[in-house]
């Protein structure tokens, strides 16, 4: 080679290389091990790396016999996939000593390696906050996505890509605390969009995000913005928002709605966008307060009210497998829908969960209804994998600390 020459390699979010222009990927290749050794030896350019190490990397379970012939083998066509830079492929990637490493007229700039320095230079002693503001910035512009992700399960790539995951998701919610003291929400919704496009079930994420739509007065888009994570939350993990981003959920509602004196304006934006046949389906949230509202009404009207669970498990009692448990509880909550009464009121608890509430009905009825249910989602589900339990519980009146419970199962 006449002159040195920069080889620009992003690992983050993808493997590719660059020179004057030029790029390969990753994407349209199909060897695997060929990009295996090219990923290590661009990751650990700075040394040389010995036959004995790239063996134990591609083959880990040392069950090839003849591996150091292989690996000449693969070494050959790892230098075929440079080609494409019209270069001599075998002065980029040389052999010295029984040990590969880059040519010296290489050099080569790695995106993950920037991104780390400029993580570590953010925290450095005696920076201003815009400093390190900025270094934040650039430095979360660089992640695109976690570390090498199509050779995500490689032995030597799972503890790097954890280690860069977990300094991202750090010096993005530095990055976040930030640009709220100077409240630059925008930024910070630009940020979080980001970042929960790598992280999504990070509530932090969530819960800036959220914010700072309110803050941008796009209190739609922050509603809509909630109601999308807890639907996230609840088909992944059996898991509900925490009470701070309840709380955040709640104060939005409140304080999104301004002062209007026209009370058949104030009717009109309160009916119902699309109305749906059957029960009414909410919001956790809305239906802790419709409880607690029917729960108040009782000890007045002295009416009965009856709290019903539904729960989908394995035939084991535990939770099966996501892609046949998603299916199910789409199949039940059509069940519930046309079971209950127009306005009945029913939510999604959790992940495998229903919860329905029933004013004026006795322990026989409430029984009636949740063997309906039952049987419209055997018509609706015929696999015979799932069980289906169901708890039934009367509501006591607030100056009242007795109640009935009851609860029963259908093996389905």
């Amino acid at each position: 080679m006449d002159n040195n020459f920069t080889i620009q390699i992003q690992m983050l979010g993808d493997f590719c290389l660059t020179v004057n222009g030029s790029s390969i990927s990753s994407k349209a290749q199909q060897a695997k091990k060929p990009w295996n050794i090219l990923e290590y030896l661009a990751y650990y350019h700075e040394k040389n790396v010995s036959s004995e190490e790239l063996i134990r990397v591609i083959w880990p379970d040392g069950k090839d016999v003849n591996s150091a012939n292989a690996l000449k083998t693969l070494i050959f066509r790892t230098r075929k996939i440079l080609e494409i830079f019209q270069l001599p492929t075998s002065q980029i990637l040389i052999q010295n000593r029984g040990a590969y490493c880059w040519s010296p007229e290489v050099t080569l700039i790695v995106d993950a390696h920037q991104f780390e320095q400029l993580c570590q230079l953010s925290q450095q002693p005696g920076i201003t906050e815009r400093e390190k503001l900025s270094l934040l910035t650039q430095a979360l512009k660089l992640y695109q996505g976690d570390f090498l992700p199509k050779s995500a399960w490689e032995p030597w790539v799972i503890p790097i890509s954890s280690h860069y995951h977990e300094l991202f998701v750090q010096s993005a919610l530095n990055a976040i605390d930030l640009l709220a003291k100077d409240e630059k929400w925008e930024a910070i919704v630009a940020l979080c969009r980001h970042a929960v496009q790598i992280e999504a079930y990070n509530e932090e994420f969530h819960y800036y995000l959220i914010y700072a739509l309110y803050q941008c007065n796009l209190q739609n888009e922050a509603l809509e913005q909630y109601r999308n994570m807890t639907d996230s939350f609840y088909n992944e993990f059996a898991i509900t928002p925490s009470a701070r981003i309840t709380d955040l959920y709640k104060m939005i509602q409140n304080k999104s709605r301004g002062i209007v004196t026209d009370l058949a304006q104030i009717q009109e934006s309160m009916q119902e966008t699309k109305i749906n046949p059957g029960a009414y389906l909410c919001e956790f949230p809305v239906f802790k307060d419709l409880y607690q509202l029917e729960q108040r009404a009782i000890a007045r009207t002295g009416e009965s009210l009856f709290l019903c669970l539904l729960t989908l498990t394995g035939e084991d009692g535990f939770l099966p497998k996501s892609s046949i448990l998603n299916r199910a509880m789409e199949h039940l909550n059509h069940a519930v829908v046309s079971s209950l009464r127009y306005g009945d009121v029913y939510t999604r608890y959790s992940i495998s969960q229903y919860m329905i509430l029933l004013p004026s009905a006795s322990y026989e009825n409430s029984e009636i209804v949740m063997q309906r249910i039952i049987r419209k989602f055997k018509k609706l589900y015929m696999r015979k994998e799932l069980m289906i339990h169901y708890s039934l519980r009367a509501v006591t009146p607030l100056e009242n600390a007795g109640y009935f419970s009851s609860s029963g199962q259908s093996p389905h």
